[in-house]
């Protein structure tokens, strides 16, 4: 039973160190997208919002609402997600 436990933990910690990767490409590639978006000033403005809270989420250890802010910031600007 102790096996299972351990190899379960190990799990959960080796795949949410993996996902929490995720959350820097996403803010490096809006930083590529925004210089070339045709997106509103508007709609500029509350991505690089959602972009710097999406930083702060991640550096905070919130990774699946730091992914979250950075793909609706990706969005707003256009750009693929």
């Amino acid at each position: 039973m102790k096996k299972i436990l351990v190899l379960i933990v190990s799990m959960f910690l080796v795949t949410s160190t993996a996902f929490a990767g995720n959350c820097p490409k996403l803010w490096a590639q809006f930083d590529k997208d925004v210089a070339t978006t045709k997106a509103s000033a508007a709609d500029v403005k509350k991505a690089k919002e959602l972009r710097a809270e999406g930083e702060k989420l991640h550096k905070a250890g919130s990774h699946d609402k730091s992914e979250k802010a950075l793909k609706d910031a990706l969005k707003l600007i256009g750009s693929k997600v």
